[in-house]
């Protein structure tokens, strides 16, 4: 009889002490608590089996998240029941890969155990119908519905009995699918149905010692080693295809493993220029494309030549140091050589880095930079001089002083010709070092780190127009920052917006529209955090307590822990002065 929902609840309830009535009622109680590893995979279960139909999951960082995130990782005692019972959960929600992705690992670690039935063959049956539906999607790679087809498709050829030889696991979408098969069908099925079927098994791991040994054994028969050998072959001699990689995910794990195979053939079987070819080939790249064509076949086929150790494989080694351009292939191939080579290996990637950082300068855009340097230019002639006139020193396009209790800060950004102007201040006092909040250098704080501050958005590089900026400092952003030194103005700044420099005579010259828009460093706008802290640091112990009253009321602990924190914090403060 199928595992159901309400079995797993009464389950759940019997441990809890008391009925589970609901979906998720019991979560955040059950994630605060020790239990069984049956009891977790239980509470896995039934979070699955009510989730929703969302990519991103359950809402960030709640109870039902913390579980569906964490239990997966957790070593389960799955079995064919639990695992069919979560590919249902998932396929019931369009296969989400949150769900799907963990349901079929649970299915391969029951499958590992022993645990195959009809049931959980049907449930893997109806998953690689709907993952393979799902993959005309344009955005299948995107929302791992590739990677959960790849396994499914890996586990469903694993119920196959012995002797029946299913070439399902390689998959159509490039070059060596095809010849692949052509060349499985034309060896003996008893013979090398075993070795398809190991192949297949090792997927997108790391090869385990078993594995290795395993597959040492398969490769002993005439059948196998050819079979490893032409596929290998056949790998060297594919194209690029359409979508820029020389194999589908599938097949590429079929070559890797193939290549890995191949550390226990001779040089005779499978030359070292063949691997050393394949090695090449996977770490090239397509441009404009810079991701490797197969890199794990590529640092397989290394790995290979490596453990080979044969006089052929080390010098088709000496030739890859010299020739291979991805860097972490280089420095591999200098480690497994020795110290000698490690020197060697480490000269030819410091070349690599320069000629990658002069191709990429090579193919660079000169009108961005020479856009910013007008407007630094611009910035030079009509703004430097007011900022180091009050005081201001410069870093970058970014100016800093210090005055009495705060750090104010102008930051002058630009896009093209298009500018903004970011200006505000950091209260020290608000970062302590034993503080929630993260602690900023005073002398280095990014306009993004300030407490407070005001961007204007619609700037434009001219001359008349930097001219009006230069005004604007003097007149507006300067008297605005020395605003903020005084409480009770600045709370009116934060609550009313009264005080913020009014937008005129900033305006786009293309759209015409004038944008000044407030920040505050906490996440939502809560200026009670802000205004109750610098009135604890202050002494106001009355206005203290006033103003974090009204920001507990305003942030909601489970979606803003961090706030929440934060005003916990000012609190202690506040009540440690008594």
């Amino acid at each position: 009889m199928a595992l159901t929902r309400e079995a797993l609840r009464r389950e759940l309830g019997e441990a809890l002490g008391r009925p589970v009535s609901s979906d998720t009622d019991w979560a955040e109680a059950f994630a605060g608590r020790a239990s069984t590893p049956r009891l977790q995979l239980v509470a896995l279960l039934l979070i699955m089996d009510v989730s929703p139909q969302l990519v991103n999951g359950w809402r960030h960082r709640s109870a039902e998240d913390d579980l569906i995130r964490s239990l997966p990782r957790k070593k389960l005692p799955w079995d064919a029941e639990t695992a069919a019972f979560a590919l249902r959960a998932a396929l019931a929600i369009d296969a989400m890969s949150y769900v799907c992705a963990p349901a079929l690992r649970g299915a391969e670690t029951a499958m590992d155990a022993g645990h195959r039935d009809a049931e959980l063959y049907e449930a893997l049956e109806a998953s690689v119908q709907h993952l393979d539906g799902l993959m005309s999607g344009r955005f299948a790679s995107r929302y791992g519905v590739d990677k959960d087809l790849k396994v499914a498709r890996r586990l469903r050829a694993s119920f196959l009995p012995s002797g029946v030889l299913d070439l399902t696991v390689v998959d159509d979408g490039d070059e060596w699918a095809e010849r692949a098969r052509r060349l499985a069908r034309a060896l003996p099925v008893d013979d090398i149905e075993p070795i398809v079927r190991h192949l297949a098994a090792l997927g997108h791991k790391a090869p385990s010692q078993t594995w290795q040994r395993q597959a040492r054994q398969h490769v002993q028969s005439d059948a196998g080693r050819r079979l490893v050998r032409e596929w290998i072959r056949a790998a060297a001699e594919t194209g690029v295809a359409a979508d820029g990689h020389l194999f589908t995910p599938s097949n590429e794990d079929l070559v890797r493993a193939a290549v890995v195979a191949a550390r226990w053939l001779s040089s005779d079987d499978v030359p070292a220029p063949l691997l050393g070819a394949l090695a090449r080939q996977g770490a090239a790249t397509r441009p404009p494309q810079t991701e490797s064509l197969a890199l794990r076949v590529a640092t397989a086929a290394i790995d290979s030549l490596v453990q080979r150790e044969a006089p052929a494989d080390t010098a088709e080694l000496e030739a890859l140091l010299e020739s291979i351009a991805r860097r972490d292939l280089v420095k591999r191939i200098g480690t497994a050589l020795g110290s000698e080579a490690t020197a060697r290996a480490a000269t030819r990637d410091d070349d690599l880095k320069r000629e990658k950082a002069a191709a990429v300068r090579a193919k660079a855009n000169p009108i961005p930079r020479v856009l910013r340097g007008e407007v630094d230019r611009l910035l030079r002639d009509h703004v430097d001089g007011t900022m180091r006139g009050f005081g201001f020193r410069k870093s970058g396009r970014t100016w800093r002083r210090t005055v009495e209790d705060r750090v104010e800060v102008v930051d002058f950004f630009s896009s093209g010709l298009h500018m903004s102007v970011h200006y505000g201040v950091l209260f020290p006092a608000l970062h302590p070092e034993d503080g929630v909040a993260i602690h900023r250098d005073p002398q280095r704080v990014k306009p993004y780190q300030l407490d407070v501050s005001i961007v204007e958005s619609a700037w434009f590089a001219e001359e008349d127009t930097l001219e009006r900026l230069a005004a604007r400092v003097r007149s507006a952003i300067v008297p605005f920052l020395g605003a903020c030194g005084d409480r009770a103005r600045l709370a009116a700044v934060l609550t009313t917006g009264e005080g913020i420099p009014a937008a005129e005579g900033v305006r786009d010259p293309v759209t015409g529209h004038t944008e000044t828009t407030l920040h505050l460093r906490t996440r939502p706008f809560t200026p009670g955090i802000a205004l109750g802290a610098l009135s604890c640091v202050a002494g106001d112990r009355l206005s203290a307590q006033a103003w974090l009253d009204d920001a507990d009321a305003a942030v909601d602990p489970l979606s803003h822990p961090r706030s929440k924190a934060e005003i916990d914090y000012w609190r202690r403060r506040l009540a440690a002065t008594e």
